[in-house]
């Protein structure tokens, strides 16, 4: 009996080097994490089962006459056995797969055993059987109450080896020989079965708590690098943003080089590569490309996919990442490493992860941005209503009017109370009709030229279906004030035009004027900061920025002047439609 102990020891040992190594292999342990989903419980049933022929075959044949350990069985007959670590298996699928995944597991081992002869056969075959399918009725409780302990599935397997013995004595002929081979097989195929049960659970979790362990530092580490980057990215996704970003990541991760892009330009690249993937070029690969257009995430694992048209070009590997506000992707976080073997699970989950983390912090900065602005837009108008210097000129250019022209002064008094009421009505809305944002413009452009006289005409031109569509409250009279304030000296006179069409889906506005215009290098700043100026300096940029948190991509905000003749500020939003216009045309 105790000969039996060492060849069997000598087969447990292969069958737990053989575990521990697919323990060890990632699509294995998914299959092990969620053994009840669709194709992986076929796949877990399928390993076991493999598992067991495998056992099957590995075990020591048992004879009788003489005792014979075969490293390879094809056929048992006569009064031959064999002392295997089948039981184990079934057991183990049962605990894992539920009692489906057991049954059909016992089933496959035990016709399998039973296909091998021997006058056991019948009896092993029905012990793999039901082994499977009482472990598998087992494993809700087991997973529920006992699962960090093997307690369970050592007494099971002892339970199941004095039953598989049972079964012997029950169905094998002649019985003496069955009395004689229980004798001899019982007790090393108990402590071998309920060893390997041991060991093999206890790989099973050493693995999951690996990587439990693995899975807290990286999320450990994205949560550090985000706190490093939410000062920067909650500012907006911009060139300086995007420098401190790329320069935190490369930093904090094994990559060799990091770059941050917009949906038109390379906003940094720190690292290899840089001196031709330079800040402010435009991106040149397709994956970008792609990722851009689909939102999803990219890895590139050869130099010839990565499509750099410089041949030297040092970046070899790397993953592309979509930043998403909103629906929008806005642009991509790219990570690069020498070589394509870095690429592994657990660095695409953290740059996955990160480019996530990245654009909820660009989606809550945006959202405070906006609350900003929209408070500063009902701060100045506020500001508007109760300013000294404006309302004691209009009223004192209404009441010098009272003596000499009355009519005028009472229709000035009429367009100082709707521009004050426009002003309310902005600061309370997101959205006006555009007709509303022109009469508050009308009433300040007719204050302003009863002050003064030589004030530039002022022409406004709207396409007839314009009129009812939503725009965001003082989107324009800032620009009109602006080019009355900059474009023209005290003495000139001149042209300010407002107009307004539809073009397939967006609504474009304009304003013109035929000032001094604006040089080159002030034009470049001009809506992307603020720049200092006589006034407050940040008229343009409010209104820019509103654009762009409003709409995102689909918003447009442009200014053009050649620097001596005029300006041009040209406004681009999708179109809008009050619901209860849109309502009644569905109802005509």
């Amino acid at each position: 009996m105790l000969e039996l102990i060492p060849f069997l020891l000598e087969r447990l040992g292969i069958m737990i080097i053989l575990a521990f190594i697919l323990a060890q292999w990632g699509p294995t342990r998914r299959l092990l994490r969620q053994p009840e989903a669709g194709w992986q419980f076929r796949v877990l049933v399928l390993f076991f089962a493999t598992y067991g022929i495998l056992s099957n075959y590995t075990g020591v044949k048992v004879d009788l006459a003489e005792f014979l350990p075969h490293a390879w069985l094809e056929e048992v007959d006569g009064t031959s056995a064999i002392a295997n670590t089948r039981t184990m298996i079934v057991v183990i699928s049962g605990l894992l797969a539920g009692p489906l995944g057991g049954l059909m597991t016992g089933l496959i081992v035990g016709v399998h055993r039973y296909s091998l002869g021997g006058f056991t056969a019948f009896a092993c075959a029905l012990s793999t059987v039901i082994a499977g399918g009482v472990s598998g009725l087992l494993r809700s409780y087991w997973r529920d109450r006992l699962s960090s302990q093997a307690l369970l599935p050592v007494c099971l397997t002892a339970f199941l080896m004095l039953f598989e013995m049972s079964l012997i004595l029950l169905f094998a002929r002649p019985f003496d020989a069955a009395v004689e081979l229980v004798q001899f097989i019982f007790l090393p195929m108990t402590l071998i079965n309920v060893l390997g049960v041991w060991l093999f659970l206890s790989i099973i979790r050493l693995a999951a708590r690996e990587e439990e362990t693995v899975r807290a530092r990286e999320a450990e580490r994205s949560l550090h690098i985000a706190d490093l980057t939410l000062p920067h990215l909650t500012r907006g996704l911009h060139i300086h943003t995007a420098e401190a970003v790329a320069e935190i990541l490369l930093q904090q991760t094994r990559a060799e080089a990091v770059s941050l892009t917009d949906r038109s330009i390379i906003l940094a690249h720190i690292g290899i590569g840089s001196d031709h993937h330079q800040a402010g070029s435009h991106w040149t690969t397709k994956p970008t490309e792609h990722v851009l257009q689909d939102g999803q995430v990219r890895l590139v694992t050869e130099r010839l996919d990565i499509g750099c048209p410089v041949t030297d070009c040092p970046l070899q590997a790397g993953i592309i990442a979509p930043l998403i506000v909103g629906e929008t992707t806005i642009g991509t976080l790219k990570v690069y490493y020498p070589h394509a073997e870095l690429l592994d699970a657990v660095e695409v989950e953290l740059i996955e992860g990160l480019a996530k983390l990245f654009s909820t912090q660009l989606a809550l900065g945006n959202a405070e941005r906006q609350a900003g602005l929209l408070k500063d837009a009902e701060i100045r108008a506020l500001e508007a209503q109760i300013h000294p210097h404006f309302l004691f000129n209009a009223i004192n250019t209404i009441y010098a009017l009272c003596r000499t022209d009355v009519e005028q002064a009472r229709a000035l008094l009429l367009e100082l109370s709707t521009f004050f009421r426009s002003n309310l009505q902005g600061a309370r809305s997101t959205k006006i009709p555009l007709q509303k944002e022109l009469e508050h413009i009308e009433a300040y452009t007719s204050l302003e030229a009863a002050r003064f006289p030589n004030r530039p005409f002022l022409d406004i031109d709207l396409a007839d279906e314009t009129t009812s569509l939503l725009v965001p409250p003082f989107i324009l009279q800032p620009l009109i004030e602006n080019a009355f304030l900059h474009a023209f000296s005290s003495e000139q006179t001149g042209y300010v035009g407002v107009t307004a069409w539809c073009e397939a889906d967006q609504l474009c506005l304009e304003v013109v004027d035929n000032g001094r215009g604006i040089d080159a290098s002030r034009l470049a700043r001009l809506g992307r900061e603020v720049v200092p100026s006589s006034g407050t300096g940040t008229a343009l940029f409010n209104t820019a920025e509103r654009i762009r948190s409003l709409y995102g991509e689909k918003g447009q905000f442009t200014i053009t002047s050649d620097g001596q003749n005029g300006t041009t500020i040209a406004i681009r939003l999708p179109i809008e439609v009050r619901k209860e216009i849109q309502h009644a045309h569905l109802v005509d």
